[in-house]
C-alpha cells in the first residue's frame, strides 16, 4: 500500500487551512520547512509562524515534522525556493513512497483521483506526476476571473509536478529531471499545455475530469497580498512585478474582455480571462 508524505511551504496563509485539510486525511507524514529568520527567498518577510500555527491546527494526528533553516537567496530567489523544497523532501522517512508538493494556494478537490495516478506512475516507471490546474486570476464582486484558452474555453496548466518519489532531487523549484506522467482532463483539446507536443520523458494519459483539477488561487487575493507575492516569489528578479500588478492585474475586473496573453512571465500561457462565479470554484 502506497505511503504518502506531503510538505507545506509556510509562506501563503490565504487558503492554507482549506487546501491542507483537503488532502490531509490521505497523508502519513507531513513536513514544514520553517524559515527561522522569517524571510522568504527574496529576503521579504513571510507569515511563517502563522502558517505553521495553521498547519498544527489541521494536524489532529500529530504527524507533523518541522525542518528549520534559512533559504533566503536575494541574488537568485528561485535557487532559494529549490533549496527549501529539497530540505523538506530530504526530511521524509524511508517508509514514504510518494510526496505531495502542493502549494498553499492549490486546492485539490478530489485527492483520490491523484492517488490513482500515483499507482499508474508506478506501473509506467515515472518519477513525478503532473496534475491539471485551473487558475484564478482576480477576485470580483460576484466571484473570480479565471484563465481560459484563446477560444474562451476552460484552460488547464501544469506548472510542475505535484507529486514526486521520496528521495527525488529537485532541479528547479519543484521540477525533477526524469520520466513524468502528465494527467490530462477528459475533453480538453485547447489548453496551451495540451496543444504542445509531449517533451522527452513525458507520458500523457487522459485520467481526470474537470471537477478533479486543482483550483489554483494564484492571484485571486487582496492587493496587499498580491504586492507581497511579487516581492517575495521565486521570480522576483525575472519580471517587473509592481508594473504588472498596476497595469494588468488591478484593472482586470473592468478590462478583462480586452486582455490577452496575461501571464506575467510567459504571456501566451494565459491567453484570456472569463468570469467564474464563486459557487463554481469553492470546491472545484
Amino acid at each position: 500500500m502506497t505511503r504518502l508524505g506531503a510538505y507545506v511551504l509556510p509562506g501563503d496563509l490565504v487558503w492554507l487551512a482549506e487546501t491542507l485539510s483537503a488532502y490531509y486525511p490521505h497523508v502519513d507524514e507531513l513536513v514544514v520547512p520553517f524559515p527561522t529568520d522569517g524571510l522568504g527567498w527574496s529576503g521579504q518577510p513571510v507569515p511563517a509562524a502563522a502558517c505553521l500555527a495553521a498547519v498544527r491546527r489541521v494536524d489532529v494526528r500529530g504527524i507533523l515534522r518541522v525542518v528549520r533553516g534559512t533559504w533566503r537567496d536575494v541574488a537568485d530567489p528561485l535557487r532559494g525556493e529549490t533549496a527549501q523544497r529539497q530540505a523538506a523532501l530530504d526530511a521524509f522517512s524511508p517508509d514514504v513512497d510518494w510526496v505531495l508538493q502542493l502549494d498553499g494556494d492549490e486546492l485539490l478537490p478530489r485527492p483520490a483521483a491523484l492517488l490513482d495516478a500515483l499507482a499508474l506512475a508506478d506501473e509506467r516507471g515515472c518519477d513525478t506526476v503532473e496534475w491539471p490546474m485551473r487558475v484564478l486570476f482576480r477576485r470580483t464582486r460576484n466571484g473570480f476571473l479565471e484563465v481560459t484558452t484563446a477560444a474562451g474555453t476552460p484552460a488547464y496548466e501544469y506548472p510542475g509536478p505535484v507529486a514526486v518519489r521520496r528521495g527525488a532531487r529537485l532541479a528547479s523549484a519543484r521540477h525533477v529531471d526524469g520520466p513524468r506522467l502528465r494527467v490530462l482532463v477528459a475533453g480538453d483539446t485547447t489548453s496551451p499545455a495540451v496543444r504542445r507536443a509531449p517533451e522527452p520523458g513525458e507520458e500523457r494519459v487522459v485520467a481526470a475530469t474537470p471537477h478533479e483539477a486543482i483550483v489554483h488561487n494564484s492571484w485571486a487575493r487582496g492587493l496587499r497580498q498580491v504586492r507581497a507575492k511579487v516581492r517575495g516569489w521565486g521570480h522576483a528578479r525575472d519580471v517587473a512585478g509592481t508594473r504588472y500588478v498596476w497595469l494588468v492585474w488591478w484593472p482586470a475586473p473592468l478590462t478583462w474582455r480586452l486582455l490577452r496573453d496575461v501571464h506575467p512571465l510567459f504571456g501566451s500561457v494565459w491567453p484570456r480571462l472569463r468570469p467564474a462565479p464563486a459557487t463554481a470554484v469553492a470546491r472545484g
